[in-house]
């Protein structure tokens, strides 16, 4: 057996999409970080950048502005008002480096991948390309069961794996969740297993925020795909409803409680707090915000106007929208409205399509999800984000 020969063949057949792909599945990757030349990386974005440089190459320099003006212009005006907003408040507020390594990680990078992808890919590579996050999760999930059999959860019982808490890995295996229901006809089985290893760790991460979002937004897709099939929305809607009933009342009752409770330490008491700060620092830097990076240096500062805070480490305020009014303005808030005016358009005047369902439901997620968290502002989930802008792009 010629094994060079073998090798030779095979990386003639790895292609770019390939590469794209394996990009894809290997998106935790973004947790190994180190610096290149002072400058931080991590082996997430190195794929990425190695994936650019090869559409590049295989352009062999007929890459015309006009034309991607042309089949992206409708996007030029929000994601330019995001930019503006990130850079003049991160100008503004002084922290240059986290500011600037914010902006490369979780908008230039991500969005690099997405024109790659967009470039490369049609529409049922793209529904692949889906697939391949869902693999990605799926392993996740298989390495979290893991940790949960040998009992390393957080002080509250709560699993969060190798992520830096429960909600961050519940917010990670949400879209898979979506992904596999509306890919579950196709291989009942495989998806039968596969959504159990997902919804098993998922559950014990105790995110009641995941949970409402992974349910609202099942139930609305369900409503879209189905809803000329009166007897089949029927059914689907009560199985969800029982589903999300039972499933929230097994989200430990002191838990749920505490939740929904006002007072002492609660959960709702601790969001409520950390939105009033919010609340404080965006009447106070209205038109450009504090900065990416600075809303925890921010939130300490601002204790001295609040009695003593219930938790004290607040990287991020807890809400996707005040997040990024903070981070990039007033100009960076509407930029991204605007960005979500013209994702839900697309979705209404395109034909539907299951990759257009796992878009609309992956971003419902993070939408719904972040009300209460903040579902953007990390490597992964601004991926996801983004994953799911490109699945409503294609036609």
């Amino acid at each position: 057996m010629n094994l060079s020969l073998i090798k030779k063949n095979y990386l003639k057949q790895f292609t770019l999409e390939n590469w794209i792909f394996l990009t894809c599945f290997l998106l935790p990757t973004y947790l190994i970080g180190f610096s290149f030349f002072n400058l931080p990386i991590n082996l997430w974005e190195i794929a990425v950048v190695i994936g650019f440089f090869w559409w590049l190459l295989g352009k062999r320099g007929s890459v015309s502005l006009k034309d991607i003006w042309i089949k992206y212009r409708k996007y030029f005006l929000p994601l330019g008002m995001i930019s503006l907003g990130l850079i003049v408040s991160t100008w503004l507020n002084g922290n240059y480096r986290t500011g600037l390594g914010i902006i490369k990680g979780w908008f230039v990078l991500p969005l690099l991948f997405l024109f790659i992808s967009s470039e490369v890919l049609d529409e049922q590579k793209i529904k692949k390309l889906f697939q391949f996050f869902y693999f990605s999760a799926l392993a996740v999930s298989i390495g979290a069961i893991f940790y949960w059999l040998s009992g390393q959860m957080t002080f509250d019982a709560r699993l969060k794996s190798f992520f830096n808490s429960p909600n961050y890995l519940a917010m990670y295996l949400s879209p898979a969740i979506i992904i596999g229901l509306v890919l579950f006809r196709e291989n009942k089985l495989f998806y039968s297993i596969s959504l159990f290893l997902i919804l098993l760790p998922f559950y014990f991460t105790y995110s009641l925020a995941a949970w409402v979002a992974v349910g609202v937004a099942a139930l609305i897709i369900f409503f879209l795909s189905q809803r000329n099939n009166k007897k089949t929305l029927l059914v689907s809607g009560i199985s969800l409803l029982i589903l999300f009933s039972f499933v929230a009342f097994e989200l430990k009752y002191q838990k749920v409680e505490s939740i929904i409770s006002l007072d002492g330490r609660s959960s709702s008491a601790s969001r409520l707090m950390i939105w009033k700060t919010a609340e404080k620092l965006i009447q106070d830097n209205f038109l450009w915000g504090i900065g990416p990076g600075n809303f925890q240096n921010k939130y300490l500062e601002y204790q001295k106007f609040y009695p003593p805070y219930l938790e004290w480490a607040v990287p991020h305020p807890h809400n996707i929208f005040l997040a990024f009014w903070l981070y990039s303005g007033l100009i960076g808030l509407v930029g991204f409205l605007i960005l979500l005016g013209v994702f839900f358009r697309e979705f209404f005047i395109k034909q539907k399509s299951a990759l257009k369902f796992m878009a609309l439901g992956i971003m419902l997620i993070i939408l719904i999800h972040g009300l209460f968290d903040t579902t953007y502002f990390k490597n992964d989930l601004a991926v996801i984000f983004w994953l799911a802008y490109l699945g409503m792009m294609k036609e």
